[in-house]
């Protein structure tokens, strides 16, 4: 098996940030969304895919097919995966892989951006986000996702057509066209659901 570049293995677990935590009024609920997906996590991270594609003189792996990539109890779904990377040439390419999960790679890789394409789900305990598109900007520690956004957790619901994320401040902002939010009623212990 051809050694991957490091940078696609981050690269995987941070395009899941990509719905990522929106904590700002607009989106109130919704602060600890998609946590299990981040760069400080111990937990383990597995993609699958039905095909792996590494072009290093380009600087970029694609997942294609039934893309899945998941870390503790945070799994992200997608069509299509693209990494851009920087660093040392990861010494080849693999042109296909059913089932691929990264072996590590030279250090010295790093993750520039991710985009995610087709129908992009984040799903993680009640917490619902998904989207046409998602990009993740390493160098802004950015991330937004486009088209169709969906935000969902228990019966709030926000829906926008781009939602941008800022992990450093953790503030976000849902744009485009009319943003609708639904916000249920809190309940209390003695209440029915």
């Amino acid at each position: 098996m051809t050694r991957l570049p490091q940078a696609i293995l981050v690269a995987a677990f941070a395009a899941a940030v990509a719905a990522g935590p929106a904590s700002t009024a607009s989106a109130q609920g919704f602060g600890e969304a998609f946590t299990g997906l981040s760069t400080d996590s111990d937990q383990p991270i597995q993609i699958e895919a039905d095909q792996l594609e590494v072009q290093d003189a380009k600087k970029l792996a694609i997942y294609r097919g039934n893309v899945r990539v998941l870390q503790g109890n945070t799994v992200l779904k997608t069509a299509e995966l693209r990494v851009y990377y920087t660093g040392r040439p990861g010494g080849g390419a693999a042109q296909s892989a059913s089932t691929s999960t990264p072996q590590g790679g030279p250090a010295g890789s790093s993750v520039e951006r991710i985009e995610a394409y087709g129908g992009v789900v984040v799903q993680s305990d009640t917490q619902t986000a998904t989207g046409n598109r998602a990009v993740f900007e390493m160098a802004k520690d950015t991330v937004t996702l486009i088209g169709n956004v969906v935000l969902t957790e228990a019966d709030n619901v926000v829906r926008g057509e781009r939602l941008v994320v800022n992990l450093k401040t953790k503030e976000a902002k849902v744009e485009g066209g009319r943003v609708q939010t639904i916000l249920a009623p809190s309940r209390t212990e003695g209440q029915a659901r």
